[in-house]
């Protein structure tokens, strides 16, 4: 049995999982509570018993469980967590999942330098100004032609809508037309994503994009360059900026110099483009690192953006805003890491979709809760933990009788980090997905051992 803090995400994450067979439904919603119980195990082990694994295979194997069913159920409990929200940035990402060691799998295609093998993964979340995950909003996958495997050079000669890249354009669009029209929406995504259409695409009013420069562009006018004329103003702030450890380097504060102006782009000449095409107003914003530790390469950020920019207070907002797009990373990084969608066993690419789709459920709940843990500390743990995890957890860490007040989220979720083998010491920062996820699966066998033993007692 799950525990009843996972019971009530997913009863709220898939309230309105509609397969049109209310028994398929219960059992998606079933299978959800086991993953999240036994997080990254393989179906054979989350399941209790012989006949409830053929029953996961056989859900995964139904035709009638769409994955668009899936996540249109979390889009909208999503959409509803916004309702409160002035401004909520989404974060978009592309993700590569590599099945190069399950050859089986029926429906795969080539990746990366086309000697992979796998799928492609595209994903929005939503974030709250002060960083917290919100839920998914929309998300794409596909297989590449095996057929077309080293043609690159003609891809690029296609038109927008049937490269990959488009995905970019129509998850911006639904965004924004799935956003409440009170809710400013903020779509970012990495250099990727610097496509001269999605810029120039016309969105609803209060759907914005910032996205992180790639390319040099060609300005109107007289045709100057971009970025030289960017580097040409003035500093308009000076920052600090903690960058984080990245298991290679220690964290470090950067020491950044901020530059911003508003242009007006030119559309490229290059591969097949819309002859409608007219020039754009963006504001451009550098982000140059100074005084850059010997052995550490600077931090050099490029932004374009038409959200309204008319202060350096207004420029350096975006780039807060842009920092919290490392979530959409996290996020992808759960799934494969905690949820282990790679070392799935199934071997169809519908079963995969199936699979990803439903396990974005339990990785969108541990996401939200470490950063939660980060942003709102003091709010009572029971908005996260039931009273027999956050109590278990208490004795576990005290030895002592819990409180009859429940305990901060901060204070719940440093011990469950803990116990998954944080240490805690002076400069580890805050723990981090790998921690909880740890200790989430040592919590839910003590939870488990201690409802069996009170079961044990009750019917002695």
């Amino acid at each position: 049995m799950a525990s009843s803090s996972e019971q009530r995400w997913v009863e709220n994450e898939l309230r309105t999982l509609s397969f049109g067979d209310e028994r398929l439904n219960k059992r998606a919603r079933m299978l959800v509570k086991c993953f999240a119980r036994r997080l990254g195990a393989a179906i054979t082990h989350v399941c209790d018993n012989h006949a409830e694994v053929q029953a996961a295979y056989r859900l995964l194997s139904n035709d009638a469980v769409e994955p668009d069913e899936i996540r249109a159920a979390l889009r909208v409990a999503t959409v509803e967590r916004l309702a409160d929200e002035c401004v909520v940035l989404v974060a978009q990402d592309t993700t590569c999942l590599d099945y190069s060691d399950h050859p089986a799998i029926d429906g795969l295609g080539p990746t990366g330098d086309d000697r992979g093998h796998g799928m492609f993964l595209h994903s929005a979340i939503a974030i709250s100004e002060d960083g917290v995950p919100m839920g998914l909003l929309h998300q794409q996958d596909w297989t590449r032609d095996p057929t077309q495997a080293g043609k690159a050079s003609r891809r690029k000669q296609l038109p927008l809508e049937e490269k990959e890249s488009y995905r970019w354009l129509q998850t911006a669009q639904a965004v924004a037309d799935a956003f409440p029209d009170d809710v400013q929406a903020i779509i970012i995504g990495d250099r990727e994503s610097d496509i001269f259409e999605l810029l120039a695409a016309r969105r609803r009013a209060g759907a914005s994009v910032l996205i992180r420069a790639y390319r040099e562009r060609r300005l109107q006018g007289e045709g100057a360059l971009l970025w030289p004329t960017v580097q040409q103003q003035p500093v308009a702030a000076q920052f600090q900026m903690l960058v984080h450890e990245d298991g290679r380097r220690h964290a470090r504060m950067a020491q950044l110099h901020l530059r911003y102006c508003p242009l007006t782009i030119r559309p490229p000449k290059n591969g097949v483009h819309d002859p409608s095409l007219t020039p754009v107003t963006v504001t451009a914003i550098e982000v140059r690192e100074v005084n850059v530790p010997k052995g550490r390469a600077a931090i050099l950020w490029r932004l374009l953006t038409d959200l309204a920019v008319t202060s350096a207070d207004d420029a350096r907002r975006c780039v807060c805003y842009y920092e919290k797009r490392w979530l959409i990373e996290r996020y992808h990084f759960v799934l494969k890491s905690g949820c282990r969608i790679e070392q799935s066993q199934l071997r169809t690419v519908a079963g995969l979709r199936r699979l990803i789709a439903l396990q974005s459920v339990v990785a969108l709940r541990l996401l939200w809760l470490t950063y939660s843990a980060r942003t709102n500390g003091d709010a009572p743990c029971t908005i996260a933990f039931s009273d027999d995890e956050w109590r278990l957890l208490y004795i576990e860490r005290t030895g002592k009788e819990p409180p009859e007040e429940p305990p901060p989220l901060r204070e719940v979720v440093l011990w469950l980090a803990k116990l998954g083998g944080f240490l805690g010491r002076k400069g580890d920062g805050d723990p981090g997905v790998k921690v909880l996820w740890r200790g989430l699966t040592r919590l839910q066998d003590i939870v488990l051992g201690f409802r069996l033993a009170t079961q044990v007692v009750c019917n002695a």
